[in-house]
């Protein structure tokens, strides 16, 4: 196969990583054929676009009614345009990379899982860490019972976010917006590739994921304006009753705490510190996997390009995403309390940030004991 076409849906935010690598490592293996986006203006990379005669569109649609052909849509646009543009992208024959999260719906999903299978087409969801070797090669051995059952896994990454995250999108901390909903969280968005890796590991094949059948804990919200929570320490259980413990927050003076994850099985633990793993095994012997290849930064869009080229699947799909809508809205079905003892503060830059005094602290004395607030 010639090189695979690819139309770049959203170059703003994290759609900015994808443009910056196509126009400064440019490969034989894919040519871009297309970017849309509506607010290219505000783009510093739009006189570089211009410049290589790369065409420019309001929208997906605008591309393919002009006759455009895409072998893999790069879809990294606002959370509640990603299901139409997924359904633009697959009718009209084009496999697809989201971001996450793809939907926060169930009938969404399965509507998506059913053009997927009708069109013979794949569409990847950019969970990084779940494409990255070394996560995928624990995940094999997992699958072929190297290190027995699976008993407990736990995950903490915690990152203050500010009035500039907050505003930089009309649904940041929203529960829905244009009619879709989004649940906008750290545990749905920011914060939440620890939450799918814990899931994806424990997926009985190389796509699927374990699957929630509950959630337990408490949700925090310190920035008054928001309508969902900005902490959570949160117990889910799968539906093959494996508890896994997650704490997360945005309201918190340090900058950022984490990630760490810690996953118990019958024969070893596996501890990991930012995204460095080491297996502990039960007679003493420790494999450090820090030196792993993890592979490319952007390992989801080259493996996605792999695949088109290969015919073949990715390793990350609609299916491996099922088991964390379920924590979602497992999740949205707790009370929320608002912390009227949060502190509204400044960084040196001048960014307003909330913070909930000792939460940090709380939150890893937490993690270390697998336990859940006392309130």
């Amino acid at each position: 196969m010639e090189s695979v076409k690819v139309l770049l849906v959203g170059i703003g935010g994290y759609g900015e990583n994808y443009i910056k690598e196509a126009l400064e490592k440019p490969s034989e293996c894919y040519s871009l054929v297309g970017v849309v986006d509506p607010f290219i203006s505000k783009s510093p990379y739009k006189e570089e676009i211009e410049k290589r005669n790369i065409p420019i569109f309001s929208s997906p649609d605008a591309f393919f009614l002009k006759g455009g052909k895409a072998d893999l849509t790069v879809i990294s646009s606002p959370i509640h345009t990603h299901y139409g543009y997924i359904m633009t992208a697959l009718e009209n024959g084009s496999n697809v990379l989201c971001e996450k999260p793809v939907t926060i719906s169930r009938e969404r999903m399965n509507a998506l899982m059913d053009k997927e299978r009708e069109t013979g087409l794949f569409v990847a969801v950019g969970y990084q860490l779940c494409f990255a070797l070394d996560i995928q090669a624990i995940k094999k051995r997992i699958i072929s019972g190297d290190f027995g059952k699976c008993r407990r896994m736990k995950a903490l990454r915690m990152m203050r976010r500010g009035d500039k995250y907050y505003s930089r999108t009309g649904w940041a901390g929203k529960l829905s917006c244009h009619g879709e909903y989004v649940f906008d969280s750290p545990l749905s968005n920011a914060c939440a590739h620890q939450v799918q890796v814990m899931l994806y590991l424990l997926g009985k094949d190389t796509e699927s994921t374990g699957e929630c059948s509950n959630v337990d804990g408490t949700l925090y919200k310190a920035r008054p304006s928001i309508e969902n929570f900005d902490s959570a320490a949160v117990k889910i259980t799968t539906t093959e009753n494996v508890p896994l413990y997650f704490y997360t927050s945005h309201s918190l003076d340090e900058k950022k705490i984490g990630p760490v994850m810690e996953m118990e099985f019958e024969k070893a633990v596996i501890k990991g510190s930012d995204d460095n793993f080491s297996i502990y095994w039960n007679d003493g012997r420790i494999e450090d996997l820090s030196l792993m290849n993890k592979g490319d930064r952007l390992e989801k869009f080259y493996a996605s390009v792999e695949a088109v080229k290969n015919g073949t699947r990715p390793a990350v799909t609609l299916k491996s995403s099922i088991g964390h809508i379920g924590v979602v809205l497992e999740t949205e079905k707790l009370p929320v309390f608002l912390r009227y003892d949060a502190e509204y503060k400044k960084t040196e830059d001048g960014d307003g940030y909330y913070s909930i005094s000792g939460l940090g602290e709380e939150f890893l004395s937490l993690y270390e004991k697998w336990a859940l607030p006392n309130i």
